[in-house]
């Protein structure tokens, strides 16, 4: 445990200055070593003093009559002398109690020498003075430290070393890398950090999307998670709900599914506006080429927010089939899925929350394409089923080998999935999905497209 300030005082002083002052520095958040707070019964006295005085940032000292008539006093007191001495940084600060300087002078010359407050002006100001000189105005770290606090949150004193993992995190949620997989992240609240208050808010940030994106992707919530599931996430965790809000155009990336009218609960109002807004924060989707369109005019809409449109942006269900599982932009990721394992969600029962208009559309625009086929891992290179369908149509027909071939295949995906459907169910389903003549279907397409070229 490390404290912002220890408190060296005489016992005869704390009915009516030092406890009503250590309950009003622990009110500011201010991380106070004091008998009454930190002994225990049991302890070492001399053990705990001697952390306390060690650990400490600020060593408060109650100058008073009493104090000086005590030797535990004085011990702490050089104590203290000797970390000033041996740092070489201001540590003690003196409040004199029921003295003047005449008898700080007498028992301790050094003591005059320092500036200090006085219990006579009143507990208030003294107060306001003790926080001036250890929470200096737009410390970045004193400002992360009470923004999380007031979220009801226990972070450690700042000078704890997790502090420095903080800081050193908030440099890749600055830049974060696509590569790196990470999800759940949103961008820092200040771009630029121009002055120390908004460093500090940037650190905060950062300190609380650490443990919510390790939580997003152990619980990997993505697309094919549950509406209710994703919202319990938002709301559980401290501040993850604003973040969401502030930055709608990246929660639509991690989950589509909540710009569905009627899965957007909280979000109604930023998803509207990011509908209408048609801004760069709508339309933030990679790709090395144009949008495919049911017309080949442009969209109608921004491409994270097309689910929410009534006629879904004008965009082609070829291209929202594959974009929701596997769209990134330039930092963010939107799933861990490939379009074979989205294909296995689609055709199980796990999806039947999502609307019938959505899911229907999903399967027609990855049966449109051969890009399902492509994305079946590849520890199945060789299988019977991926053999047969890479010759030709005419050659391909459904034997025992090939059903076994493809059963492999989804009992694979399934276990990524966490699909617990029969196979054999879902096989049907493919088979009615007509995806074998799809695939073929396409790859003719691709290669009379190719002949015109010619």
């Amino acid at each position: 445990m490390q404290y912002d300030v220890f408190i060296c005082h005489a016992s005869e002083d704390k009915e009516d200055f030092v406890r009503p002052l250590a309950e009003r520095l622990r009110q500011q958040h201010i991380e106070v070593w004091y008998d009454e707070f930190s002994l225990s019964i049991g302890d070492s006295l001399t053990q705990k003093i001697d952390e306390g005085l060690a650990k400490s940032r600020f060593g408060l000292v109650v100058l008073s009559p009493c104090f000086f008539n005590k030797p535990w006093a004085g011990r702490e007191l050089k104590g203290l002398i000797a970390r000033e001495m041996a740092e070489k940084k201001d540590l003690i600060l003196p409040i004199w109690h029921r003295v003047g300087v005449e008898e700080i002078i007498k028992h301790s010359p050094p003591m005059a020498d320092k500036k200090a407050t006085s219990s006579a002006k009143g507990i208030n100001v003294v107060l306001r003075e003790i926080i001036k000189k250890i929470k200096p105005e737009e410390s970045p770290l004193i400002v992360a430290r009470d923004y999380l606090v007031g979220l009801n949150l226990d972070p450690p004193p700042i000078s704890d070393e997790w502090w420095l993992d903080i800081v050193e995190y908030k440099e890749f949620l600055k830049f974060p890398d696509i590569n790196s997989g990470k999800r759940w992240i949103f961008p820092l609240p200040f771009p630029n950090e121009e002055r120390g208050h908004e460093r500090g808010l940037n650190i905060a940030s950062t300190a609380l999307q650490i443990d919510w994106s390790f939580e997003g992707e152990e619980l990997n919530i993505s697309p094919i998670t549950h509406p209710d599931i994703v919202h319990e996430f938002i709301r559980r965790w401290p501040g993850l709900y604003d973040c969401a809000r502030d930055n709608p155009g990246v929660l639509a990336l991690y989950a589509p599914q909540l710009t569905i009218p009627g899965f957007d609960s909280g979000f109604e109002d930023v998803f509207d506006k990011l509908l209408e807004s048609g801004s760069k924060e709508a339309d933030r989707i990679f790709s090395y080429s144009g949008p495919a369109t049911i017309d080949d005019k442009e969209p109608l809409c921004g491409d994270v927010i097309a689910l929410r449109h009534p006629k879904f942006g004008n965009y082609a269900p070829k291209e929202l089939g594959h974009r929701y599982f596997d769209a990134h932009d330039t930092s963010y990721i939107r799933s861990h899925w490939n379009i074979f394992e989205g294909l296995i969600w689609l055709v199980s029962s796990d999806a039947t929350w999502l609307p019938e208009k959505y899911r229907k559309m999903l399967l027609q625009g990855i049966n449109m394409r051969d890009l399902w086929a492509s994305d079946i891992d590849h520890r199945h290179y060789g299988n019977p089923f991926l053999k047969a369908l890479y010759k030709s149509r005419k050659q391909f027909k459904f034997t025992k080998t090939i059903i076994s071939g493809l059963q492999d295949i989804v009992e694979d995906a399934k276990e990524n999935l966490g699909v617990k459907q029969n196979s054999q169910e879902i096989i049907e389903g493919l088979i009615d999905l007509n995806i074998i003549r799809s695939y073929y279907d396409y790859q003719d397409w691709v290669k009379a497209r190719k002949a015109g070229r010619k």
